[in-house]
């Protein structure tokens, strides 16, 4: 299975061009249009609890519940914590998950250290995030420890969310990373072209999909997710999807509607981000990884 995921586009090969189908694209977007409309319909109606007076008793329009200064306590604050911390998440955890992705892949030297990285790189999928919560509060909230003053910052929790979420970008930036030959390496090696040369204008470029759908799971994950950050958040700094949680366990479920509504928004606005960038990406690399 490894050996199939090697060398897609190399100097030899190229990429299979998925031939045209009619019949076969209108049948695959119907069943598009009704998972569509499945997810939709729950969504309708969490936008609709967030703009009535009482649910379900009042259904007349308003706008108050999204006056979050009485029930979140600090207004708008949780929101722009987890989008500071949501793009803090994606860059930095980007950079890492890439880099030592590719010197996993790509590096020839010290093979058993590779593969223990490798395995401690997949094992946060088999970790709750409860447990990488506890993890952290038992390890930086000991007086003891010299990186104790992280403990109730945000760096805390970016290092949370990438240690949360770092299995499945790895993994996606080692399949990338596999479908490129190594004679790239090899001939710039011959070359005697520094490998940071070939990777900022060569790895980087032609993995530049990848990257950006790494940074993009970074950050939606960052803003919803609950089971970590809530045990590491401190009191002064809540986020959006604490205080969500907060609210619906108070009662108080419009507001955790409207609070749900603008993070389903912002990660929406990042998804047409996200497919522009992308575009513009693959035009870029679509020269040299399509040949006719």
């Amino acid at each position: 299975m490894d050996r199939k995921q090697r060398s897609m586009t190399s100097s030899k090969s190229t990429p299979y061009q998925i031939p045209e189908g009619k019949w076969r694209d209108r049948l695959y977007r119907v069943f598009c249009w009704m998972m569509t409309i499945a997810i939709l319909i729950p969504l309708c109606t969490i936008i609709f609890a967030s703009l009535i007076k009482v649910w379900p008793y009042n259904v007349s329009f308003s706008l108050k519940h999204y006056d979050f200064s009485n029930v979140a306590g600090s207004g708008l604050d949780p929101f722009w914590n987890s989008l500071k911390v949501s793009f803090l998440t994606a860059i930095v955890g980007t950079i890492v998950t890439f880099v030592f992705a590719y010197l996993i892949e790509k590096t020839r030297y010290l093979k058993g250290l590779r593969q223990v990285g490798y395995f401690l790189s997949v094992l946060p999928l088999a970790l709750p995030g409860m447990v990488i919560g506890l993890a952290y509060i038992f390890f930086f909230n000991d007086p003891a420890n010299p990186l104790n003053w992280i403990y109730g910052t945000i760096a805390i929790i970016v290092l949370a969310n990438i240690t949360h979420f770092y299995g499945v970008p790895f993994i996606t930036a080692t399949t990338a990373l596999k479908k490129l030959d190594k004679e790239f390496e090899l001939v710039s090696e011959s070359m005697r072209v520094p490998f940071y040369k070939t990777f900022m204008k060569v790895t980087v470029p032609m993995c530049l999909p990848a990257i950006v759908e790494i940074a993009m799971y970074f950050f939606v994950n960052s803003m919803v997710t609950v089971s970590a950050v809530v045990f590491l958040r401190s009191a002064d700094m809540n986020l959006a999807a604490v205080a969500l949680v907060s609210m619906e366990d108070a009662g108080d479920v419009a507001a955790a509607a409207a609070m749900s509504i603008l993070i389903v928004l912002t990660n929406i606005l990042i998804r047409f981000a996200y497919e522009l960038i992308l575009r513009k990406v693959k035009k870029r690399t679509a020269a040299w990884q399509n040949h006719k």
